[in-house]
């Protein structure tokens, strides 16, 4: 077996086996932070089309801001994760599922959603290829990934060593991926040019005290902002692309 399968696919399992209660709690309610979520998922929000899948959803951040519009369907490979969602969100239904073999069938599902989950797998085209499958003609994909080239997403992957593969993610290795499969209307964006308050605000490295004060989220804020237009959008944090799946 390669290497990625022997230790890597083990770090994996060892960083997402078990239920993330505090990151959770900070990503949908910790005050000054869990806004930037907003701001990243409204745009894709408001295009959401039940019925919906959530593929890696894990303990159910996004989901928490798409069942406020519709309930969608999560799924994700760790059962503690599923576990806690479905008790904080009962209006969802779940799934235990590896990413390339959904236990759905062909072209159940109008929006298909996948955030920060290619970069933790061996082959993503074959997780591009499912969601292509269980797309309904027309439907919608979205997918969020980390832009390697970004600084902080680059310190991160050094620092954690399951988030090693987002180096290696750029909006036109992303793009790579989606070559000779079913997907038109392409569109990449880039989106945070450089988020600080993830990083200053963080539930277990940073400060996250710091946000129930309106002037450090008003100055950090300010400061993404002043920032934003010096980043090229090449390295903005975000790599975030909408396609449409085509007839075959």
């Amino acid at each position: 077996m390669s290497t990625w399968d022997d230790e890597s696919a083990e770090v994996q399992r060892r960083y997402f086996e078990e239920a993330e209660v505090d990151r959770f709690r900070w990503t949908t309610s910790a005050p000054g932070f869990c806004e930037t979520e907003d701001e990243l998922l409204e745009p894709i929000i408001a295009e959401l089309a039940a019925p919906c899948l959530e593929i890696g959803c894990g303990e159910g951040n996004n989901l928490l801001r798409f069942a406020a519009r519709q309930p969608c369907t999560g799924v994700d490979l760790f059962p503690k994760k599923l576990l806690f969602a479905s008790q904080e969100l009962p209006s969802c239904r779940f799934a235990a599922a590896e990413a390339a073999r959904l236990p759905f069938g062909d072209g159940v599902f109008e929006s298909v959603f996948v955030r920060d989950l290619l970069h933790h797998v061996r082959e993503p085209r074959d997780v591009l290829a499912e969601v292509a499958r269980v797309l309904r003609a027309g439907g919608r994909f979205y997918l969020l990934e980390p832009n390697g080239r970004n600084p902080l997403i680059w310190l991160q992957s050094r620092i954690v060593p399951a988030e090693a593969g987002a180096r290696k993610f750029s909006p036109e290795s992303v793009l790579a991926f989606f070559s000779g499969l079913p997907f038109g209307d392409t569109t990449v964006t880039a989106r945070q040019p450089l988020p600080l308050r993830r990083a200053i605000l963080h539930y277990q490295q940073g400060f996250p005290s710091l946000g129930r004060s309106r002037a450090v989220c008003r100055f950090l804020s300010g400061c993404e902002r002043w920032v934003g237009a010096l980043i090229p959008r090449s390295r903005w944090t975000y790599i975030q692309v909408s396609a449409r799946r085509t007839k075959l």
